[in-house]
């Protein structure tokens, strides 16, 4: 009874070490990438978060917050086609990892999101929305 409360409370403390440990290595980012039509936002993630909002705006603006930002791969960049922001979390040391991205975009660029997995949110809607199916 006493070596399973030990090993329960010893548990207990490794879990909130690492909680504070990634909360102690968030890092926040922002960047502004002018912009003009015709325009695509290229988003991959994995573990990532990610909102949309979109704005009357003649740029895309990102606001990246990376917990245990150690683990992190996060590459962005820009040409004429559009703006790519790529987030991996890194082998072993990303399994602490994770990330939300907040995207403002102009109303005129198209999205291309692949998160493996993450979530989606999109703020303020409007026009058709197409999802594919998927395997599982």
């Amino acid at each position: 009874m006493r070596g399973a409360l030990l090993r329960r409370g010893l548990g207990s403390a490794l879990s909130l070490g690492a909680e504070a440990a990634a909360a102690a290595t968030a890092k926040q980012l922002h960047q502004r990438f002018k912009v003009q039509p015709p325009l695509t936002v290229y988003v991959r993630g994995s573990h990532v978060s990610v909102r949309v909002q979109r704005a009357a705006a003649d740029s895309v603006i990102l606001d990246a917050d990376l917990h245990a930002h150690f683990g992190w791969e996060f590459v962005t960049d820009q040409d004429d086609a559009g703006v790519y922001i790529v987030a991996r979390r890194k082998p072993l040391v990303g399994a602490l990892s994770w990330a939300t991205l907040s995207l403002t975009v102009p109303f005129y660029a198209h999205l291309a999101l692949h998160l493996t997995p993450g979530s989606l949110h999109l703020a303020h809607l409007e026009g058709k929305l197409t999802l594919p199916a998927t395997t599982s």
